[in-house]
């Protein structure tokens, strides 16, 4: 177990030890404080029995008060912000606690039967010693630090719902992604069926690898960016063939995407509102450029598209594709990726730089052995 988790744990036993090793803790602190009060003057075994015995009663009353006034005032009174009954408990408990303290010390060293200033000068060192050191002081102790980490665990908490929130938004984006892509394909693909085309086949074929693509590895964060690129190309494979001799289209990729990792859906609605608001809308010919580029650790996405005539394309948004990957840039990167959107009277441009992550394949953590696992078994290995 490591200091982090002993300290923080709520588990029985761990936390009775990380109970005991405070108490222990402030018994050998008065042990080392006694060891070197008796090594810079004369001594005897009597007097220091009784200052081991003053020293372990003292955390044994400590022992009593700190648990009283944590775990049955606080909460009773101060915890239901009962102030006044709370702070009266409070000087009670002190008061009887030091009365105790008081009749244990008078026994040990025998003040009631020294002169009456040794007696005075004796009470008035005890008193000190309790105020600075006794049972209230250490109890003040163990509260702050039960605050401190009530504390830690309260931004804990606060950090695990925003993460909590931040997933089920992206969840809720990604989702929108689904229906939104395969709406558009399955219009394409009922137009070819309609039409009786022979591209119908190799149509289903780009589709049904497009949809194991989103069952099968866009559950997690990341996804391999070979995928995600492959994905682009039977997108575009399919928009293509809608298009023919309409569409002037230019792709371009650069770099290794080996063992890299991407959100997943997250190119391939820049591509979709390329055709969508672009060239769909155009009736005479119309001209997509798409070039990426890939570096060690980031990756560069222009896209530009041809826009209609003004006419057709008045007053229209950018479509709930577009807006879901802005919102997702916010959540997954935020102050790690650029986003430029320019629109000209007949040229819509996208540029986008978001980071990228590393597959390490070496060091076999379970989602690298997943997603080899599964890297295998599609190809028939396993």
């Amino acid at each position: 177990m490591s200091l982090h988790d002993f300290i923080f744990t709520e588990k029985t036993p761990s936390k009775y030890f990380r109970h005991i090793a405070f108490w222990l803790g402030r018994l050998l602190f008065s042990m080392f404080c006694l060891a070197y009060l008796y090594s810079a003057k004369a001594w005897s075994w009597g007097n220091i029995l009784n200052e081991l015995k003053f020293h372990s009663f003292n955390v044994s009353l400590a022992i009593v008060y700190t648990y009283m006034a944590v775990y049955i005032l606080y909460p009773e009174y101060l915890g239901k912000k009962k102030y006044v009954k709370f702070f009266s408990s409070i000087f009670v408990l002190t008061i009887v606690t030091y009365s105790l303290f008081y009749v244990v010390i008078s026994n040990l060293w025998n003040l009631n039967t020294q002169p009456f200033d040794t007696r005075i000068v004796n009470i008035w060192h005890a008193s000190v010693y309790f105020a600075t050191a006794g049972p209230p002081v250490v109890c003040c102790l163990f509260l702050f630090i039960k605050m401190l980490k009530n504390y830690y665990f309260q931004m804990e908490n606060k950090a695990t719902l925003l993460k909590e929130n931040a997933n089920a938004e992206l969840q809720l984006l990604k989702a929108q992604v689904h229906p939104h892509f395969l709406f558009n394909t399955l219009n394409n693909i009922y137009s070819f069926i309609l039409n009786q085309s022979p591209c119908t086949k190799g149509l289903i074929t780009k589709l049904s690898d497009t949809l194991k693509y989103m069952i099968n590895d866009c559950e997690g964060s990341l996804v391999p960016l070979e995928k995600e690129l492959k994905m682009i190309r039977d997108y575009i494979g399919l928009e293509k063939v809608r298009y023919d001799e309409r569409l002037n289209l230019t792709i371009k990729i650069e770099g290794a995407a080996e063992n890299k990792l991407i959100a997943p859906l997250f190119l391939i609605p820049f591509v979709e509102n390329t055709f969508k608001h672009g060239s769909s809308r155009t009736v005479t010919s119309s001209w997509i450029r798409l070039n990426i580029l890939i570096e060690a650790n980031d990756l560069h996405m222009e896209i530009r598209n041809s826009k209609p005539i003004p006419s057709a394309s008045q007053n229209r948004q950018a479509g709930i594709g577009l807006k879901n990957v802005e919102k997702r840039l916010q959540l997954l990167y935020p102050g790690q990726h650029e986003l430029i959107i320019k629109s000209t009277d007949d040229e819509f441009s996208v540029e986008i730089k978001i980071p990228l992550q590393q597959l390490n394949v070496k060091n076999n953590t379970t989602q690298n052995a997943e997603y080899l696992l599964r890297e295998y078994q599609s190809q028939g290995y396993v």
